[in-house]
């Protein structure tokens, strides 16, 4: 996938979670300033690492944590908590 492509399912996935984070008392300014990955049909925001890396030796710790998940079930987009949604959104 492109940039440009990317950049097309980073705005979709904005203008999708604006409300929900409205709906769930969570912040959309920080939503906006995480990071934001795609694989097929599965768009994340997520919060990335303060660890700096040593090798392997704490590669969990330097893993960007997961906060909001939309999916698609036909044209239906379905947005999901983690674990780490309060933490890093509220």
């Amino acid at each position: 996938m492109n940039k440009a492509e990317l950049e097309t399912k980073r705005i979709l996935a904005l203008n999708l979670a604006r409300q929900y984070c409205e709906n769930h008392n969570l912040s959309f300014k920080k939503l906006e300033a995480q990071r934001f990955d795609s694989f097929n049909e599965i768009l994340w925001f997520s919060q990335p690492s303060k660890v700096k890396p040593l090798g392997l030796v704490n590669d969990t710790e330097t893993m960007p944590k997961p906060t909001l998940i939309i999916k698609f079930n036909g044209n239906e987009a379905i947005i999901e908590q983690t674990e780490y949604t309060k933490e890093y959104l509220s």
